[in-house]
């Protein structure tokens, strides 16, 4: 089901209407300091409220109209100032670029093909100041699962496709953030600029 139709149907399993722990651990731990960040998949802009809410200059991009109209109402109603824009990540020109931190929950992972892996991975290096940081968060495919669940990548996977451009900081395996019984198993992984 495309993405427009699983907003409209409200059958978005990944929605937790908060920022993702991931995401707040990674920044406060590393730590990441203020700056420009780009948030690649926002869908209704979670993650990044939370980044704008921290200092950071925060713009979140997505490709469905219906999740970004609500993001742009969940900032008015907080009353933070961020930028939302609907685009394709890998087909569009990304507005203001370069970014310092680029940060995605799910978006890589949608891409399950090597080629693809890697021009999303170069795109993101393309768009990021020299030393930018990419955190990633994907599926776990050493996670056995019986029913849905987000796409999968195996970490030898996520490091040949993103090696190239990105220094591999750290990879660990945790779990999505979720308002679920069973979080799915994630791989949560923190890349610099070469």
């Amino acid at each position: 089901m495309p993405f427009q139709e699983r907003y409209k149907s409200g059958n978005t399993p990944w929605e937790i209407h908060r920022a993702d722990y991931n995401l707040i651990n990674t920044v406060r731990n590393t730590p990441i300091g203020p700056c420009k960040a780009l948030d690649i998949g926002c869908g209704t802009g979670n993650n990044v409220i939370w980044l704008a809410q921290q200092g950071f200059a925060a713009t979140g991009i997505d490709s469905t109209e219906l999740a970004i109209s609500q993001a742009r109402k969940k900032s008015k109603e907080a009353k933070i100032d961020c930028a939302f824009h609907v685009l394709d990540f890998l087909n569009d020109t990304i507005p203001d670029a370069p970014y310092d931190f680029a940060f995605d929950r799910g978006c890589f992972h949608h891409f399950q093909e090597y080629d693809t892996l890697s021009e999303f991975a170069q795109k993101i290096a393309k768009i990021l100041k020299n030393d930018g940081l990419w955190l990633t968060l994907t599926g776990n495919a050493d996670e056995t699962r019986k029913g849905p669940g987000p796409p999968q990548l195996s970490a030898r996977l996520i490091v040949n496709a993103a090696e190239p451009y990105f220094e591999i900081l750290s990879l660990i395996s945790n779990h999505f953030d979720t308002d679920q019984d069973v979080p799915a198993k994630n791989w949560v992984c923190l890349m610099r600029k070469r």
